[in-house]
């Protein structure tokens, strides 16, 4: 995919800009005004469509200067709608959301979508591994 089309759904809309040429992720913009509660979260649009290609998704990522998080952030291939981002407010303050500022990132990477085959927990252990089940979130819920 070497290009990507982006349409205006709000003629006031902002489209996702890169702050350098090399940036993986596209900058999405909100397109009005939101306050959104402490500790409470809001739909904040952007005003725009994307055309994602089959074999590529969208993943809606939070900015690193941002201080607040995205939840429920992928947008699939053929989706037509509204690129929405839901923005969660961790602080123990309101967050103003002004026309024009920088919510989230986007984005784009290739896709896998194997056929799902259902079979026996042991007959999905590929080889001998010396890891086993043991990492990451598994040791913390051993504790």
């Amino acid at each position: 995919m070497q290009s990507i089309k982006i349409a205006k759904l709000d003629p006031e809309a902002t489209l996702p800009t890169r702050k350098h040429p090399a940036d993986a992720g596209l900058d999405l913009y909100a397109n009005r005004t939101f306050i959104i509660e402490s500790h409470s979260f809001a739909i904040v649009s952007t005003g725009i469509t994307i055309e994602i290609e089959d074999g590529f998704v969208g993943l809606l990522k939070p900015k690193g200067r941002s201080n607040h998080l995205l939840g429920a952030g992928v947008v699939d291939a053929g989706y037509q709608g509204e690129i929405l981002v839901k923005v969660a407010n961790i602080n123990d303050t309101p967050l103003l959301i002004n026309p024009g500022d920088a919510i989230g990132q986007l984005l784009i990477l290739p896709i896998f979508t194997p056929e799902v085959i259902e079979t026996y927990a042991e007959e999905i252990h590929l080889a001998d591994s010396s890891r086993g089940v043991s990492g990451g979130i598994v040791d913390q819920h051993k504790k």
